[in-house]
Parts: C-alpha cells; structure tokens; sequence
C-alpha cells in the first residue's frame, strides 16, 4: 500500500512539473518581452469629384427671334444639344440645323413673358430621355445640377440675350500619384487572436512607427484609411506578424493608405 503511494506521489509530482515547464515555454503574445515590430505609414491624396452646376436666365419673347437658339452640352448621355425657338407666324425655316448636335424645338410667341419662355424650355428638356441632369425653374432662373462628377462644357447662349452662369464647374475624382509620409497617424496592434485593438501608437514625422517590448507570439498591425473612391467610407490596411525569437525586430516595411 505504501509503495502505491509513493508511485502515485510521484506520479503527481512529475505531472505538475511537467505543466509548470510548459506554462513557462509557452508564452502569449503581448507585452513583457524584448522584441519589436516597427514599420511606416504612406498615403496617396484622395479628392472627391464635384458635379456641373449651370443656370440659365431667359428674357421674353420681345427680346428673341425667329429661329434663336442657345447651346446645352452633355444633355443625354454624350450628345450635345441646342435649342432653338419657333414663331408660328412665320414660314421660314426655324431649325438652324447644327452639326454634331440635336435639335429641340421651343414654339414662341413675341408676347410671352420671360417666366413663359423659361417653363416652355423646361417642359422641352423634360421630353429628353435619360437627362443627365436635374432641372429646377425659380421664375426665369432654370438650374441645372448634373448627376455625375466631372467637368460639363460650359453652356453658351448662342445668339439670344439669356444670361448665362456656372455656379459649380464640375471637377473628377483625383488620386495623387505621390505618395507620403503620414505624420502622427494612429497605428493599431492586436495580440494573437484579439479582434480588437490591443495598444497603439503615433508615427513620427517621417510616418514611422515601432511598438515595444513584445514577446514570441502572432500579432495584426493595422492602420485606417479611406477606399479608393471615397473619403468618406473607412477601409483597413493590416499586415500579420509573427515574432518567433526573442531579441528581434519585425520590419514590415510600409502600409500604404489613402486619405
């Protein structure tokens, strides 16, 4: 019986050993250790697009002549337009018949006011389908707003008296090609298999970072930018590492993000 005991004491001692040694080799990613990760932190330029803004400020039917017209460009997909305006008393031919354009055909009277002439070109532009732009009529002011970003050819009044505006020259989205340094930007770490940030830190002036005093282990570095076609919308830029000596130093090299 005695001689049980002491096997099975034994037994418990090994055992316990045994655990205490693994515990001690084994050792969780984190803080506490010699090691390091550093890297650095670039970024490309991003700009946002602005859409076409025009306005368009029409006179009566006193001030235009039979087969007047003014030029809109970009009107339905990539056709260019004009509209010209057509007395009924008269039996000349009122379509100026411009190449490389469509023609809209506005019937007028001299006696029309000028908020006439405005709403009787709106309900022409609205026959127009897909328009490329919204339309809104304040009195004689029509404004159109283009649904996409990018630059409109200006609107010209042909050979009317109607006042013409860009409020807005539209503009395309714009990616820098340089790339960088991003200065004071806030890089994040997770430890093993943490699904959110463990530490963090600031780069430098030169967008350089480096986090400290890490043991063996699996560690995500990650950084936030904005996607591609947004400045809006975030998008993460990580990188996996893995430390698998002590005393060492994982460069990862560069994270490039758009801001």
């Amino acid at each position: 019986m005695k001689k049980l005991l002491k096997i099975s004491f034994l037994s418990i001692l090994i055992l316990s050993l045994s655990l205490l040694t693994s515990a001690c080799v084994k050792k969780n990613p984190g803080p506490g250790g010699t090691s390091a990760i550093r890297g650095k932190i670039m970024g490309q330029e991003f700009k946002p697009g602005e859409v076409e803004i025009q306005q368009l400020i029409f006179t009566g039917g006193n001030q235009i002549e039979h087969g007047d017209y003014f030029l809109l460009n970009k009107v339905s997909n990539n056709d260019n337009y004009y509209i010209y305006f057509k007395n009924p008393n008269w039996v000349s031919v009122a379509d100026p018949g411009l190449d490389g354009r469509i023609g809209l055909e506005v019937i007028f009277n001299y006696s029309d006011s000028n908020l006439d002439i405005a709403q009787a070109v709106k309900n022409k532009l609205t026959t127009v389908n897909p328009l490329n732009f919204t339309m809104s009529l304040n009195q004689d002011l029509l404004t159109m707003v283009y649904k996409q970003v990018g630059d409109i050819p200006d609107l010209d009044n042909g050979n009317t008296n109607f006042a013409t505006d860009v409020v807005n020259q539209g503009s395309a989205n714009f990616l820098s090609t340089a790339l960088v340094p991003m200065a004071e930007k806030r890089v994040y770490i997770c430890y093993g298999d943490d699904t959110h940030p463990s530490d963090d830190v600031r780069t430098n002036s030169n967008g350089e970072f480096i986090f400290e005093n890490l043991q063996v282990g699996n560690y995500k570095v990650y950084v936030i930018g904005d996607q591609a076609n947004s400045s809006n919308i975030p998008e993460e830029v990580s990188q996996n590492v893995l430390i698998e000596v002590k005393e060492s130093i994982k460069d990862i090299g560069t994270l490039q993000i758009i801001f």
